[in-house]
C-alpha cells in the first residue's frame, strides 16, 4: 500500500518465515490426500477439530507470494524465485489434493480438509478467491463452493457457523459477499445490506449473531473483524485491484445511482498508489472521474459499473463517460 522496500533489519524474519513455510509441509511422495500439505492443526476456531485445513494451506501459499514480492522490493532475485518455485510446488499440491477430495464429494466445492464432508468449515475455503486471489474470480471450484454454502449454511439470509460460533456470523457473510462481488454476482449487495442491518444501535457486530433474539451468542460485543470487513466491502465496491489491474465501482448497485446525487470516495490507499474517484449519474450516462497518486506507472483502469459498458480506461486520461446498457 505504500510502495516502499520493507526495512532491510526485517528480511531475516521474512526469509524465515516463507522457509518455514515450505519447510513446514508434508512429503509429497506419498499418495494421500493430505500429501504435501501443511500438518494437521485446529487452524481458525470456526473450523471445527484438528485436521488437514486448506485455510491454511491457502495462507501458506500466499505467504509464499509475499516473501517473493518483498525479495524483490530488495533486490534479491535468487531468493524471489526460490519462494516463487516453492510456493508454486505447494500450489501443484494443493490443487492435487482439492481433485481426489472432488471425486470423493462428487462435485467441485471445496471443503475445510480433504476429509471433511461439505459442511459449514467449507467458508474456511473461500480465502482462495477472498481476499487472497490466488486463483480466478470464475475458479469453478471457488463458485461451487459459494453455491453449497447459500444452499445449506444460511439462516434468514446471512451465513451461519453451527461450529463453535453457533450463530450468524457478519464478517464471514462478508466473505461470501467478496467472493461474489469478484465474480460479477449481483447477489454481493443483499449480503451486504443484511449485514448492515444485523448491526447493532451502535454501530456495531457481535461476533455470533443468534438468529432469534439478533443480539450476541458468542464471541466479542463489538467485534473488529466484522467492522473491518464492512469498511473493505464498502471500499472494494468504490475501488479494488485484481491482478495488475486496478477495477472501479464494480460493487456499485442501480439503488446508489437512482437519486441522481454523485457519489464521491477516497483518497483511498491501493497495492497501485491512493485513489480518488468521484461517480456521476446523468441521463442514461455515468461520468466516472479519478486521481491516482502511483507509485510506479500508472496500472491499467477497468471501469465495471453494473448496468453499465465495462471499459478499460484510455491511460492517458483520468475519467470516462459510459453508456447504459439498456440505453443502447
Amino acid at each position: 500500500m505504500t510502495g516502499r522496500p520493507p526495512k532491510r533489519e526485517w528480511w531475516g524474519s521474512i526469509r524465515r518465515g516463507a522457509r518455514w513455510i515450505y519447510k513446514k509441509r508434508l512429503p509429497d511422495d506419498h499418495d494421500t490426500l493430505h500429501s504435501g500439505l501443511l500438518p494437521a492443526g485446529f487452524s481458525a476456531e470456526h473450523l471445527g477439530p484438528n485436521d488437514y485445513y486448506y485455510w491454511d494451506d491457502f495462507w501458506g501459499v500466499a505467504g509464499l507470494q509475499a516473501a517473493a514480492r518483498l525479495a524483490g522490493f530488495l533486490s534479491d532475485e535468487k531468493v524471489s524465485k526460490d519462494f516463487l518455485r516453492e510456493a508454486e510446488a505447494f500450489s501443484h499440491a494443493i490443487d492435487r489434493s482439492i481433485s481426489k477430495a472432488s471425486e470423493r464429494l462428487g462435485r467441485k466445492a471445496i471443503p475445510a480438509s480433504p476429509y471433511r464432508r461439505l459442511d459449514a468449515g467449507a467458508i474456511g475455503s473461500l480465502a482462495i478467491g477472498y481476499p487472497l486471489q490466488i486463483c480466478r474470480p470464475d475458479d469453478p471450484r471457488l463458485l461451487d463452493t459459494v453455491d453449497f454454502l447459500l444452499s445449506n449454511c444460511f439462516v434468514d439470509g446471512g451465513f451461519f457457523q453451527d461450529m463453535t460460533h453457533s450463530g450468524i456470523n457478519a464478517y464471514l457473510t462478508l466473505h461470501v459477499a467478496q467472493v461474489l462481488l469478484r465474480a460479477g454476482d449481483p447477489r454481493y449487495f443483499e449480503l451486504m445490506i443484511l449485514v448492515a442491518d444485523l448491526a447493532s444501535p451502535t454501530g456495531q457486530w457481535p461476533e455470533a449473531i443468534h438468529p432469534g433474539t439478533r443480539g450476541g451468542c458468542m464471541g466479542d460485543g463489538q467485534h473488529v473483524w466484522a467492522a473491518a470487513e464492512l469498511v473493505l466491502m464498502i471500499r472494494n465496491c468504490f475501488v479494488r485491484e485484481e491482478g495488475n489491474h486496478l477495477i472501479l465501482a464494480s460493487g456499485i448497485p442501480q439503488q446508489w445511482l437512482s437519486g441522481g446525487d454523485t457519489l464521491f470516495f477516497g483518497p483511498a490507499p491501493t497495492s497501485f498508489g491512493t485513489v480518488s474517484l468521484s461517480i456521476e449519474p446523468r441521463r442514461n450516462k455515468i461520468l466516472i472521474s479519478w486521481q491516482g497518486a502511483w507509485h510506479t506507472p500508472p496500472p491499467c483502469i477497468e471501469v465495471k459499473i453494473p448496468g453499465f459498458d465495462p471499459v478499460i480506461a484510455d491511460p492517458d486520461k483520468d475519467s470516462i463517460e459510459l453508456n447504459r446498457v439498456d440505453a443502447l
